[in-house]
């Protein structure tokens, strides 16, 4: 992943998480507005995704947002060490949020390259 973020704002930056399902067009609208602003985040589909992980402590992503977060989809997931935040469901006031942040540091993925995210799954 290319973006102008300097090696100070790299350690403020939070990561971002979307957990999202199938045919959901909640979760397909907040992907939207985050690749269409150019926020990095990496995509898990929790019916897709159905190995358990070390960092999910060895449970499914599924049964990893069921238990932290509920069933509502999207579950957005923002850390940075610092803060932790997080959201179900389609909300706009969140979503414009995190996007003010990472344009307000400069750390949006650049134009050119946003269309690739969903493929790259950053």
């Amino acid at each position: 992943m290319t973006t102008s973020t300097t090696a100070a704002n790299a350690e403020t930056l939070p990561t971002v998480t979307v957990f999202s399902k199938n045919d959901c067009s909640r979760c397909d609208a907040t992907e939207a507005k985050f690749i269409k602003a150019g926020v990095p985040f990496r995509e898990i589909n929790v019916e897709e995704d159905t190995e358990p992980r070390a960092e999910f402590g060895n449970k499914t992503a599924l049964e990893h947002v069921v238990e932290r977060y509920g069933r509502t989809m999207p579950v957005v997931v923002v850390e940075n060490g610092v803060w932790d935040d997080h959201w179900s469901s389609l909300r706009p006031d969140k979503v414009l949020e995190l996007i003010a942040l990472f344009e307000k540091q400069g750390a949006t993925i650049p134009a050119g390259e946003r269309a690739a995210h969903k493929t790259n799954n950053l």
